[in-house]
Parts: structure tokens; sequence; C-alpha cells
């Protein structure tokens, strides 16, 4: 009998261990790609301003250079995990105009980015948008936010939304 419950107990242990080591945030490990793009040099400010109840995420982009700032509509959301940021996994095609946006010096423009390639809720941890790429994964501009466990997002409020 001491044998039979000891094998059940190292069974579900085993069992345990295969189950959690396959995830971490909620996310398949061999599903998260490590961050591989080239951040931005110019003074421009990227800032959260918005959540619709999780279905989109708004942002302000500030041109705080003397030039004007060219821009696109590609987008990535990633999470930070152990050290390293990764692409959050999408679970459906994103599709984005392929378009590109001016800035005038001094400027602010807003943009809206849907959550639902990304299954339309993101698990608890530390988040950031990357934004404003034209499609090269080059001049990427950040927004950092944090999702709770109760599904609340917080973010640094730098200027209120409507400034």
């Amino acid at each position: 009998m001491k044998r039979i419950l000891f094998l059940a107990t190292v069974l579900i242990a085993i069992c345990c261990a295969l189950c959690s080591c396959g995830r971490t945030n909620g996310y398949k490990k061999k599903d998260l790609v490590p961050v591989k793009e080239t951040p931005g040099t110019k003074s421009v400010l990227v800032f959260m301003v918005d959540q619709n109840a999780g279905k989109n995420i708004t942002v302000k982009i500030k041109n705080l250079t003397d030039d004007g700032f060219a821009y696109g509509e590609y987008y990535s959301i990633q999470v930070f995990i152990e050290g390293t940021w990764y692409y959050v996994p999408m679970v459906e095609e994103n599709v984005v105009h392929d378009l590109g946006h001016e800035l005038s010096p001094g400027a602010t423009d807003t943009m809206t980015y849907s959550l639902a390639p990304y299954g339309g809720k993101l698990n608890p941890g530390h988040y950031r948008i990357a934004c404003c790429d034209i499609g090269n994964k080059e001049n990427i501009y950040y927004a950092e936010f944090n999702v709770m466990a109760d599904g609340r997002y917080d973010w640094e409020k730098i200027e209120p939304t409507g400034s």
C-alpha cells in the first residue's frame, strides 16, 4: 500500500511540474519570442492615455523635435518576464493600414490599437505597446503599462487625455 501511495504521489508531482513549467505569465514558453527591434532616437514621447475595457489601447504621440515626425500604424504588444521583453503571441492576424502619418514639430496625435489580435485580453503582468513603426521594426516608441490580477490597467499618467 505504501508503494502505491508513493508512486501516486510521484506521478502527481511530475504532472504538476510538467504543467507549470510550460507556461509563464499565462503564456506558453515555446510561443514567447524575445523582442528584436530598433527603438526610435528622436525626441518623441509616447504614453498611454486610455484603454477601452481592455479591448483597445489609446496612446498619445507628442513630437518634441523641431522637425516633422513620420510614423506608421504598425504595433506590437510586449510582456516583460524575468528581465526580458517578449512579443505577446497573437491569436489572430493583425491587420493595420500601411500608411505614413506626419506630425508637425510640437504637435500631438492619438492612435488607438486593438487588442483583438492578442485575444482581446492580456494576462496580469508588465507590458508595453511598441508603436510608430512603419513596418521595418525600426523607429519604435514605447508606452508601458500593467495589467492587474483583477483585469484593471494601470499606467503612468503623464498628461490628462484632453490636453
